[in-house]
């Protein structure tokens, strides 16, 4: 039975990981004039103009030093003031706006702050980029927690959209599949079986 949910957890977040990939992100272009392959089309690139790509194209012009995305970076402060007032309505049905893929955002930049901190030479400068590290890898860790703890909450009843509005790509997902895995659940175990 473990097999089959660990199976389960796997696809699910390899679904995710996927439609992150293809989320569409609004990018600069800094590089030379190049067309590139997009979902059928062509797309001819020009220095100096923005596009809106898939998030997946978008990183391999930036490891090129071709593109830089329009959304910021999502600093810790910001992760600790999301975590305060989740922990502030923490009995509430309430929850404040996480937009588009809010953890695999964090993860990627967590990557490239870890990337970044393995090729500083500077002692202090190493201990300050190994603080921030860890310190928004801990603020999202705690704000996951919270809002873990009230979507758990929230599964056994009907909920409106509005309220689903506010949750991340990935709660929406997990949302999702919870509630699908507890509704067959409640149907194979409590509904009486109709025999004709």
């Amino acid at each position: 039975m473990n097999g089959l949910v660990e199976l389960l957890g796997s696809l699910v977040v390899n679904y995710i990981n996927r439609d992150f990939e293809e989320e569409e992100v609004k990018v600069a272009y800094m590089g030379p004039a190049t067309k590139i392959f997009v979902e059928d089309d062509y797309i001819e690139l020009v220095r100096g103009s923005e596009y809106t790509l898939p998030r997946w194209i978008v990183q391999i012009l930036q490891e090129r030093n071709r593109a830089r995305p329009a959304e910021g970076l999502i600093d810790e402060i910001a992760v600790t003031r999301l975590y305060f007032n989740e922990s502030r309505s923490k009995g509430q049905l309430k929850f404040e706006k996480l937009a588009g893929y809010f953890y695999s955002r964090i993860k990627q930049q967590l990557g490239t702050m870890i990337k970044s901190y393995k090729n500083i030479e500077d002692l202090d400068k190493a201990q300050q980029a190994f603080q921030s590290i860890s310190n928004l890898a801990t603020s999202t860790k705690n704000l996951y927690r919270v809002r873990l703890s009230k979507i758990l909450s929230l599964i056994g009843t009907e909920v409106g959209p509005d309220l689903l509005a506010n949750l991340s790509e990935e709660e929406k997902h997990l949302y999702t599949v919870l509630r699908s895995v507890l509704e067959i659940f409640n149907a194979r175990v409590f509904e009486v079986e109709k025999r004709a």
